[in-house]
């Protein structure tokens, strides 16, 4: 995803000047009190002391705009706090969430719903559900009732349709990704079945273990590289077609930070 975009001249001085609580404040448009409670949660690190003055500095202002848009993205204050003290000393996600790092935590288990439950999850499918089944948003499970492999997908079409996308559009979509996705399956497939199980096979047993570690690591792998690669060619199509309206919304979604070997967060310099 596309970076944030430099910082405004702030009131009080430049980007690179010191600001007091007061200026951090207006330049964030947060109240001051907001910026004294991220300090009591530890959500913002204390400001540099000259005598009875804090002074503020550029990596304020950022941590700002990434409480806001995690904020965004419906992350709680106490979850912001526990996932920035996480990135900071170098927690891993499993660790964070309290999970086995042998579960697949990116995994969904798949949700078997009847027509009226699945229709009241999404009523446009109504005269659509071959379609669905078509695009693998759905399957057919006997006569009255549906498995939907990623209740995940299923919301999303649901919010986009609630939206005023066209089901039609949504599902073709849906269909792109699956479609995707069994061809990239059968690649990664070939490879790991060709190569990588061979040698792992014939480390005394290793390939059982080689598989379950690996299984979450590579869902994680792929969420993070589509998402990552998603953003930017969004991105990439909103300024090629000078759509102002829709880089804006990927501006004001990008969380844009990135975690160095020691665990110290920084914000990304552009688009990755």
């Amino acid at each position: 995803m596309t970076s944030v975009p430099p910082g405004d001249r702030a009131e009080g001085g430049t980007a690179d000047e010191p600001l007091t609580v007061d200026d951090l404040a207006r330049k964030a448009g947060l109240p001051v009190r907001t910026i004294r409670e991220y300090h009591t949660m530890r959500l913002l690190p204390p400001p540099e002391r000259r005598g009875r003055v804090g002074l503020y500095g550029p990596g304020h202002v950022q941590r700002l705009q990434l409480i806001a848009r995690l904020q965004r993205r419906g992350y709680s204050l106490a979850g912001i706090r526990d996932l920035l003290g996480a990135w900071e000393s170098g927690t891993d996600l499993t660790t964070l969430l309290g999970v086995d790092e042998g579960q697949a935590v990116l995994d969904e288990t798949p949700l078997r719903l009847t027509q009226a439950e699945l229709l009241l999850r999404l009523p446009a499918l109504a005269g659509s559900l071959d379609r669905a089944s078509q695009a693998r948003l759905v399957r057919h499970m006997d006569a009255d009732h549906f498995v939907v492999r990623s209740p995940a997908l299923l919301s999303l079409a649901a919010d986009w349709v609630r939206a005023g996308a066209p089901l039609a559009d949504v599902l073709d979509v849906v269909e792109a990704l699956t479609g995707e996705l069994d061809a990239l399956a059968r690649t990664l497939a070939g490879l790991i079945a060709d190569r990588v199980a061979p040698s792992a096979a014939a480390s005394a047993g290793e390939l059982p273990g080689l598989i379950q570690r690996g299984r979450p690591l590579l869902l994680q792998g792929v969420a993070s590289t589509l998402a990552d690669r998603l953003g930017a060619a969004l991105y990439e199509r909103a300024t090629a077609a000078g759509d102002s309206r829709l880089r804006s919304a990927l501006d004001s979604v990008s969380v844009g930070a990135v975690r160095d070997s020691a665990g110290r967060i920084h914000r990304s310099g552009g688009q990755e």
